[in-house]
């Protein structure tokens, strides 16, 4: 009966110590949506969570990592760096831990009935006869309950510290990080594969030397700080792109301020226009209305809403989108002032503007068409701009997060077509960001030929 309940707790303890270790890994790295890739990935946490590592028996260890490593790459996403770094980090955080779990944790559970285990007398022993140790049933089920704590703590510590989840980190720094895993990784294989000592006594005396703890504590921190500092460049470097993008933003709205202004010159100097057209002859004055004809998109600084920047961005737009060819449709009810920085304000209008007109460009006149909705109201602002695009374009549908909570639209952005992609493509990224910065939501979908982008913001 004792033998039983061992067995369902060891199996109920693997499954909930992987489960816990799979989640905290989804916050370094994006397990793939398939099912049986899940449970592929579970599977492999499971092992993970319950591998013996002795020192002296070198097989788990080197079998283990290269199997865990290779689940990684099967069953998530991301770079092939991202992949193999964040496996290592991971497979050897846990196998540091089994070791100590393994080869101290339990003899000491062990030695709180002396008799039972100098005397090699274990009721396990037949069911495990090829471990180096035979353990009391009572230290093999503390010993997995210390390896749920383990996954727990390891869980919690990463869900409140992790970094955003459409985090990103170079190939570069992803390489470096793998470099600095050298160090503790060397410091188990090591541990664990060159000692030889265990020969030398019966099975039931055996103990490794205290060296040994120290060195694989320090290798289970040394994993721990990478984790951290994994975090740590996430956070700079998304801290980074935030200024980047506030940085362009800026000077759009600069530029807008600029164009804005322009209009409201020429507006003011419309009334001096008009003195002059009436003191002209009439053969000039015909010249002088074509000449100023030319200029009247500039001139009609309209008042679509209640916000001055939003008007400024239509003032500019609205003009030179229709000079395109490009149909546009306006419903705006935005009563008031945003609450929101002006540059972003301008950001969020102009960049959807500018992606919509760049994808009509690639389609006939008669099909080319924006239409922009946006509200302010019950402490919410949405806008929506649509607009048709070419058959070969193709937006997958966005997918729930994680935890279901809200959709991610970051893995859907589709890249610019401009031939300079490196100083563009940053329209839709730099709407995310904005809308996550003001928490709220953004998604993409295509239906019918229509692309579609929906945002909204807690006002």
């Amino acid at each position: 009966m004792n033998q039983f309940l061992y067995r369902i707790y060891w199996l109920c303890s693997c499954l909930l110590s992987g489960w816990l270790i799979m989640l905290s890994m989804k916050h370094f790295i994006t397990i793939k949506q398939k099912p049986w890739k899940k449970c592929l990935m579970l599977c492999g946490c499971a092992v993970l969570s319950t591998m013996v590592i002795f020192i002296g028996d070198s097989f788990n260890i080197l079998a283990t990592i290269p199997c865990f490593l290779a689940i990684i790459l099967i069953a998530c996403e991301g770079t092939k760096w991202q992949k193999i770094t964040v496996g290592t980090m991971y497979a050897n955080t846990v196998l540091a831990f089994n070791a100590l779990r393994d080869n101290f944790l339990k003899p000491l559970l062990s030695m709180m009935n002396p008799e039972e285990y100098y005397g090699n007398v274990c009721p396990y022993k037949e069911i495990h006869a090829t471990s180096p140790y035979s353990y009391p049933l009572y230290a093999l089920f503390s010993s997995y309950t210390f390896t749920l704590l383990f996954a727990l703590v390891l869980y919690v510590g990463v869900k409140k510290f992790a970094p955003a989840k459409d985090y990103s980190l170079s190939d570069s720094l992803w390489k470096l990080l793998l470099l600095l895993t050298a160090t503790p990784f060397g410091i188990i294989l090591s541990t664990v594969t060159l000692y030889s000592g265990m020969d030398k006594y019966p099975v039931w005396f055996f103990h490794p030397p205290f060296d040994y703890l120290i060195l694989l504590v320090i290798a289970l921190m040394s994993f721990i700080s990478l984790l951290w500092c994994t975090t740590v460049l996430a956070k700079q470097q998304q801290l980074e792109q935030q200024n980047i993008f506030m940085e362009i933003n800026r000077k759009y709205y600069e530029t807008m301020e600029q164009q804005h202004a322009e209009i409201r010159r020429l507006k003011h100097d419309l009334a001096n226009h008009m003195q002059v057209l009436s003191a002209l002859p009439e053969q000039q004055r015909d010249s002088y209305i074509k000449n100023l004809a030319e200029h009247t998109a500039a001139m009609h600084s309209l008042s679509y809403c209640g916000d001055a920047t939003v008007n400024a961005v239509l003032s500019v737009k609205k003009p030179l989108i229709e000079q395109h060819g490009i149909r546009m449709e306006l419903s705006l009810d935005i009563p008031q002032e945003l609450p929101f920085d002006k540059t972003d304000i301008c950001a969020l209008y102009a960049n959807a503007l500018d992606n919509a007109v760049e994808a009509c460009m690639k389609l006939e006149k008669k099909e080319r068409t924006i239409s922009l909705k946006s509200k302010a109201q019950k402490g919410l602002f949405c806008l929506e701009v649509s607009n048709p695009v070419p058959d070969n374009i193709k937006i997958l549908p966005v997918r729930p997060h994680n935890d279901g909570s809200k959709y991610d639209a970051y893995v859907n952005i589709p890249s610019t077509s401009k031939t300079d992609k490196t100083n563009h493509g940053f329209g839709l990224k730099s709407i995310r960001e904005t809308v996550v910065r003001y928490h709220g939501n953004m998604e993409l979908k295509t239906e019918s030929g229509i692309f579609d982008l929906f945002l909204y913001i807690p006002l």
